[in-house]
């Protein structure tokens, strides 16, 4: 069970949506079918630290937060687009990925 815990996290972690202290209890309620107690997070995170890291999310930084406005975007995209018409892509190779390579 345990296993297949481990397996489904590495999953969803790969597809950009990590589990976190409060939504792994119903995964493992699911597969084991009873809720987890109070301190297995810890004792399994201990378990499986090669494998799986729990990390707390940060906070966007001021100074992008500020530089995502309409102006920006609007260049950004007429640049796309130049790139786009200069070297002739088509539209069915242009996917949606972020940074990590994760196809949104």
């Amino acid at each position: 069970k345990e296993k297949a815990l481990l397996d489904w996290i590495i999953h969803l972690g790969l597809l950009a949506q990590p589990l976190d202290c409060r939504t792994i209890g119903p995964f493992v309620k699911d597969i084991c079918g009873s809720f987890p107690g109070k301190n297995w997070l810890q004792r399994f995170l201990v378990r499986n630290n090669d494998a799986v890291q729990f990390c707390r999310t940060a906070a966007l930084d001021p100074k992008h937060a500020r530089s995502f406005n309409s102006t920006t975007v609007h260049d950004h995209f007429d640049k796309l687009k130049g790139v786009i018409e200069e070297h002739g892509i088509p539209w069915e190779n242009i996917y949606n990925m972020d940074e990590k390579g994760c196809q949104l």
